[in-house]
C-alpha cells in the first residue's frame, strides 16, 4: 500500500488514521454553521473537514429543476434550494482562514470540473 502525504499527514500502512469529518452541505448555506461544525471537527481531533461544491446548473438534471420540494426555508424548486446551500468565493475564502486558524485540513467534493478549476485556488490537499 503507498503512503501518501495530505498536509503534515502521513497516510497509508503504519501511520496513524486519517480522520475527515463530513460537513458537506450540513451548513445549509449558513457561514456561521459552516465555521461551528469546522470548530467542533477540530475540538473532536479530526484531522480534516469535508464540503461538497458544485454548479447547481450542472449538477442538477434538466428534469429536477423546477420540481417543488419541502426546504428548511419553505417551498421551492429543486434549483433553487441548490443555489440557497452553496458556498461561492466568499464562504470559502473565510472556510480557507477558519481551518488554517484551527490548524485543520479541508477540501470538497467536487461534482464537475469546474468545480474542481474553482477549489484549486485554495490549493487543497486533496480532493475526493
Amino acid at each position: 500500500m503507498r503512503t501518501i502525504e495530505l498536509g503534515t499527514h502521513l497516510v497509508g500502512l503504519g501511520h496513524p488514521c486519517f480522520v475527515i469529518a463530513e460537513i458537506g452541505i450540513n451548513h445549509n448555506g449558513d457561514i456561521g454553521v459552516a465555521t461551528q461544525l469546522i470548530d467542533v471537527a477540530a475540538e473532536a481531533g479530526c484531522d480534516a473537514v469535508k464540503f461538497q461544491k458544485r454548479v447547481p446548473e450542472l449538477a442538477v438534471p434538466q428534469a429536477y429543476r423546477d420540481v417543488m420540494r419541502e426546504t428548511p426555508w419553505g417551498m421551492m424548486t429543486y434549483l433553487d434550494y441548490r443555489h440557497r446551500v452553496e458556498f461561492g468565493q466568499d464562504e470559502y475564502e473565510q472556510i480557507h482562514e477558519h481551518c488554517n486558524k484551527r490548524d485543520i485540513l479541508w477540501f470538497a467534493s467536487p461534482w464537475d470540473t469546474e468545480s474542481v478549476a474553482f477549489l484549486e485556488q485554495f490549493d487543497p490537499p486533496c480532493h475526493k
